[in-house]
């Protein structure tokens, strides 16, 4: 299909309230930033959805398509154009904002776990929003089942495919309609478009019938994916407010197999995180691939880096490339978990709130030779730090003199200020990672935590440890040779 001069689409809905209807032009008029038709069609006297979409599509005028429950409103701007963008591509069958790569034996895409399930929608649930976060890479994915919520595609795609009008009712014309059209083209779930949804759907008798007559129709379970993960995980959904702005947030950090013992603890505390923005990137710097394609498994988006004898040589390269990365994609903090690090689920929301550019939870750690010569007891100290003494503010920053938080220093729980921290825990907005870059330095035996901490010190932003935010660290069974 050649590139249209001016996006036009037409907006199918199966309307029984005339409310809902007119609530819904209103939005899509102020919302999909280009030229469109709604074709409500009156459904009262209870046609099947799939006669009356069926009906849309021969009264359509444009070359794009969507069907759209009349209880759906969109919360992204210049939605329409994005659609027209990606239904460009010939390959493209059907666009949703929900679906599977695997559609089960029972028929229900839904029930699936990750990483099989993508996108996300808000729905309204007793009257309060909540997120559904199907998927954990928020990156356009093929899948083979989309949810009817939302469906989109070129005009000649739903003239040829239709929704088959044997499936008498309202549930299971949405699967159904996209299954068939994967087996031709590719079916994507796009990140892009959010909505929010003032239903949930409901199983009543119509729902079981034409679950039978869906799975009986189809040679179920059906996906295209070559290899099947091993690992599968519960989706999330999680408190949201449309009329809040969440920054948008990266939450990643260098990884190496040397870290295969506490991965799933790690990636199963970042999946349940309170906060509804934000994505995961690991980069491995492994020495060959086996602990990769693990961490693949686990459906979050991973690098990998190239390996190298020098531990910190190889951490650093892999920061920037995380760093590189949220900067590329416009993020507006990077959220520096290692792997070995468990913090509160409401860590992110509560270290935002005090708007500060660099900030801090709290871990503890081992005293070490490094740091303490000669150690004759090993105890655990907060991984945090303040100057020896006044002094030191007279030094420059590389030569300063620095000593472990103490319980005193920590307690009562609060907001402190400290000279530095670990980077296992730290936000860090993009007004910071734009003025510097995670490095080492081979002539002083340090860790990049603490160049990084000179550099923020030089640019006079204040570090801020938040001592509420304790986190569990995982070291206990650590082996991890660092300098």
């Amino acid at each position: 299909m050649e590139k249209s001069k001016k996006p036009m689409i037409s907006i199918i809905v199966c309307s029984k309230d005339k409310t809902l209807l007119e609530g819904l032009n209103g939005n899509v008029e102020k919302t999909i930033g280009c030229e469109f038709e709604i074709l409500g069609i009156d459904n009262k006297i209870g046609n099947s959805i799939c006669y009356v979409y069926n009906e849309g599509v021969k009264k359509a005028k444009y070359p794009y398509l969507c069907f759209v429950h009349e209880d759906v409103r969109f919360l992204t701007e210049n939605w329409g154009r994005k659609v027209v963008e990606k239904l460009e591509n010939n390959e493209v069958g059907v666009l949703g904002v929900a679906g599977s790569s695997l559609m089960p034996e029972n028929g229900m895409w839904f029930s699936v776990k990750k990483p099989f399930v993508m996108g996300r929608v808000v729905h309204v649930v007793n009257g309060k929003e909540r997120l559904d976060r199907y998927g954990s890479i928020r990156e356009d994915g093929e899948v083979v089942v989309l949810d009817g919520l939302f469906l989109a595609c070129r005009k000649e795609v739903g003239e040829k495919f239709l929704f088959d009008e044997e499936l008498d009712g309202f549930h299971f014309y949405d699967v159904d309609f996209s299954l068939r059209v994967s087996k031709e083209l590719k079916n994507i779930v796009t990140y892009d478009i959010l909505l929010k949804h003032f239903s949930g759907g409901k199983k009543d008798e119509s729902y079981e019938r034409l679950r039978k007559k869906f799975i009986e129709k189809h040679s179920l379970p059906y996906t295209k994916l070559e290899k099947i993960p091993n690992r599968s995980f519960e989706w999330r959904a999680v408190d949201f407010d449309s009329n809040k702005n969440y920054p948008k947030m990266l939450i990643g950090c260098p990884t190496s197999k040397d870290y295969e013992y506490c991965v799933e603890e790690y990636l199963m505390r970042v999946f349940s995180l309170n906060y509804p923005n934000f994505d995961i990137l690991l980069v491995d710097n492994s020495e060959g691939n086996e602990f990769y394609e693990k961490l693949k498994e686990y459906g979050i988006k991973v690098i990998k880096s190239e390996f190298n004898e020098s531990a910190i040589k190889r951490v650093v390269n892999s920061r920037n490339i995380i760093r590189d990365y949220a900067l590329k994609n416009e993020y507006d903090y990077f959220f520096s978990l290692e792997q070995d690090v468990i913090p509160p689920f409401e860590v992110i929301e509560t270290l935002l709130d005090s708007k500060q550019k660099v900030i801090s939870g709290l871990y503890f750690g081992f005293t070490n030779p490094y740091e303490f010569g000669d150690v004759k007891k090993i105890t655990l100290m907060p991984v945090a730090y303040k100057l020896f003494n006044e002094e030191e503010k007279k030094k420059s920053s590389k030569e300063q003199n620095f000593r472990r938080l103490n319980e005193l220093d920590i307690n009562p729980p609060r907001k402190i200020a400290v000279r530095m921290t670990g980077l296992g825990c730290m936000i860090i907005h993009k007004d910071v990672l734009e003025k510097t870059k995670f490095r080492f330095d081979e002539e002083r035996k340090n860790t990049d935590d603490r160049y990084f901490s000179d550099d923020v010190y030089d640019m006079n932003v204040p570090i801020v440890l938040d001592t509420r935010m304790r986190c569990k660290h995982l070291v206990v069974n650590k082996n991890v040779k660092w300098i």
